[in-house]
């Protein structure tokens, strides 16, 4: 797996708030420090808002003159209490603005892109139909920015309404982190970006003023996130998580969210990490500089946290992830789909061949066909997989806005497709025509490629050679399970991924290797116990092992990710473990690369937890004795193969377990071209490529180093 580890160059230049390099002196002889000009608030190719946070540094300001698309702003610049010469730019223009700066016989030039506020940056066209909310301002849901206040009460020790005009009279008070005693009133910037809402709370009461320069008073300059669960195809413009969250506020931190970083409302990578960079940008813009920002969330929260970690590092500095799943169980729902509409139909079971819950279970790799069942009921898909079917209305809107655009392959083959594959569209692209069905024939055009592929998949191959079904079992599974297609049918044959949506679910990320996670720490708090009726269902406890898995086979180590398991989230600070793991990180001052001092500077109380009196029995519960489907198939606990490679169907493989020569010649057809070999990597399988923009069309392309301030003749 070494051979496809990230390249370290690359993450480490591309951050969200990052510098320009420093031009050697031997540019210019006899010239000791070079002018420069450098974006503080984002990548320069990033920005959004028609505003920037500007630094120059010349070796003198005295003769120096600054001017932004040729407008003298030379006066709003000034030296800041951090000592850079810096300035807020506002007005920029959609598209490049051109900053120059004189002085000292240099001239440097720099160009700022400025994207709209209602988007897109880099996740390429946006997804249509979009539905705003009532008195939008215009198609990107544009809206005027308001504020609320709330406050802590001293008697309920709950959030209410502040009212400045009527104020009540049982405020409480908090002292931050930073020793600050404040009454407990917090206030709530509402606005749009990206066409959704965004929401930041900081502790602030009606009458404090500030500016980017100062900030509140009570901030301590440290963000925590909130996230949402789930994982939905959202058509619309919707209200961000609540932050009027007691544990961040109480302590000093602005809490930030917004909706397109809530799995349930929008279920899209990329989107995702291009909605968070824009709020931030602008908190830093508005608000002041930032220490460190650290995410919470679980479920789906964990999903986006970890996502845009891991492809668009430099966002965030930590994570702290419970229900715990490296990325959408693309081929774990699928895979049950299609394995309980053979279980579930007894009509197509061979003579003599019957299932019951155990074997069940034991084929589907789970503690329990509760665990799989969930998502599919006889005759159909329901729940969580149904967000693979493209008529589906499992967090889509378009069912219920405008039922007429809802593709149907008989009556509407050309309406809006609900499935999460063409949600993701800008990154997986278009099938070519070379695959196209009889529906696309019809209409022209490709559906989004799929990257569900279970061609060579041997399905229960470990419940067979562990005795928990039978060779008859094993093969009339095997025979008879084909494939859900990409309509959400069944089909009779197995399915094979469109090709290239197998690079571009690894290089995006959406299929999340951890490559770049080692830059984070990572606080885990897995969900679920692998038992019957396990009311976390989906949330099998061993995605949390498959995410170290992931880190060790990319990374060679997983010692950024503490696993506390057994409810001991309940017994732990997980909030100030984070906290202080990241302020030890800020405080290092050595000359080494950010992942050393991540594991280094790790707390003592920042390691793995159980809450049960002995690792045998936490091991027992909740090591990775039961994971995914295709776990259960002979894959590693890693589940993270999209295209297994293929390796000769051998009956001598499966000793001491005999099959008699019909039932193999039924293996012989339904392998053709054999079986997994999960001894080796997948098809195409790699680790992100950072910091990729979809904006020239899908697959996407790397965004290389930020653009940085070049000389020219005076």
């Amino acid at each position: 797996m070494h051979a496809v580890r990230r390249l370290g160059w690359l993450s480490s230049l591309i951050l969200v708030v990052i510098a320009a390099p420093t031009l050697p002196s031997s540019a210019r002889p006899g010239i000791e420090q070079p002018l420069r000009i450098e974006v503080l608030s984002n990548r320069a190719d990033l920005v959004s808002g028609d505003s920037a946070l500007v630094a120059v540094t010349a070796p003198s300001t005295t003769s120096l003159r600054v001017r932004l698309n040729g407008r003298d702003v030379t006066g709003e610049f000034t030296e800041r209490p951090d000592g850079r010469f810096a300035a807020l730019l506002g007005g920029l223009r959609i598209g490049s603005n051109l900053v120059t700066a004189t002085g000292g016989g240099q001239v440097a030039r720099l160009a700022i892109t400025n994207h709209p506020v209602g988007g897109p940056i880099f996740s390429g066209p946006q997804i249509q139909p979009w539905y705003c909310l009532p008195d939008a301002l215009d198609a990107q849901c544009n809206r005027p920015v308001r504020y609320e206040y709330s406050y802590k009460s001293s008697v309920t020790d709950q959030f209410g309404p502040y009212d400045p005009a009527n104020p009540p009279s049982d405020v409480a008070t908090t002292t931050t982190d930073q020793g600050v005693t404040v009454p407990y009133i917090v206030r709530v910037e509402i606005g749009n970006m990206d066409r959704s809402q965004y929401r930041i709370a900081v502790l602030a009461t009606p009458d404090e003023t500030w500016t980017r320069w100062t900030g509140p008073a009570a901030w301590n300059h440290k963000v925590f996130v909130l996230h949402g669960g789930g994982c939905s195809p959202g058509h619309d413009e919707a209200d961000a998580p609540d932050v009027l969250n007691a544990t961040g506020l109480g302590r000093g931190f602005v809490v930030m969210s917004t909706a397109l970083i809530n799995n349930t409302h929008n279920c899209n990578m990329v989107v995702q990490a291009e909605s968070l960079m824009m709020a931030k940008e602008h908190l830093i813009e508005s608000y002041g500089d930032i220490r460190y920002m650290f995410g919470h969330g679980g479920s789906g929260g964990a999903i986006a946290q970890l996502w845009i970690a891991n492809a668009y590092p430099g966002i965030y500095d930590g994570l702290i992830v419970g229900a715990t799943m490296p990325d959408a169980p693309i081929n774990d729902l699928i895979d049950c789909v299609a394995l309980h509409r053979y279980f579930d139909t007894p009509t197509k079971w061979a003579p003599g061949v019957a299932w019951t819950e155990a074997s069940e279970a034991a084929a589907s790799g789970k503690a329990s066909t509760s665990v799989c069942r969930l998502w599919t009921t006889p005759g159909g898909p329901t729940g969580y997989a149904h967000v693979f079917n493209p008529v589906a209305d499992v967090g889509c809107d378009v069912p219920a806005r405008e039922p007429e655009k809802l593709y149907h392959p008989t009556t509407n083959p050309n309406g809006v497709r609900c499935s999460l594959q063409d949600y993701l569209v800008n990154i997986l692209g278009l099938r070519p025509p070379s695959l196209w069905g009889p529906i696309e024939q019809e209409i022209g055009h490709g559906f989004a490629n799929r990257p569900y592929d279970n061609v060579g998949v041997q399905y229960g191959l470990r419940a067979l050679m562990s005795g928990d079904i039978t060779t008859a079992q094993f093969v009339d599974l095997n025979a008879k399970i084909g494939a859900v297609d990409i309509d959400f049918g069944t089909q009779p044959e197995r399915v094979e991924a469109d090709p290239s949506s197998v690079a571009a679910v690894y290089r995006s990320g959406v299929m999340n290797e951890g490559n770049n996670l080692d830059r984070v720490p990572i606080i885990d708090l897995p969900g679920g116990l692998n038992v019957p009726g396990d009311r976390y269902e989906i949330h099998d406890i061993y995605k949390s092992w498959a995410l170290r898995a992931r880190l060790d086979a990319f990374n060679d180590h997983h010692d950024n990710h503490a696993l506390w398991y057994g409810f001991m989230e309940q017994r732990q600070d997980y909030f100030g473990t984070m906290d202080a793991w990241l302020a030890a990180i800020e405080a290092d001052d050595r000359d080494v690369p950010l992942e050393q001092k991540v594991v280094e500077d790790r707390p003592g109380n920042a390691k793995d937890a159980c809450d049960f009196p002995d690792r045998a029995t936490c091991d027992t519960l909740f090591g990775p004795g039961f994971g995914s489907v295709r776990w259960g198939a002979g894959d590693s606990i890693a589940t993270d193969v999209v295209k297994c490679r293929l390796k000769p169907l051998v009956r001598s493989d499966y000793f001491p377990i005999l099959f008699t020569d019909d039932q193999w010649a039924q293996l012989q057809e339904a392998f053709p071209t054999g079986v997994c070999d999960w001894s080796q990597p997948g098809v195409g399988q790699q680790g992100a490529v950072a910091w990729q923009t979809y904006a020239e069309g899908p697959g996407g392309h790397a965004l290389g180093p930020p653009p940085s301030s070049m000389m020219a003749r005076p």
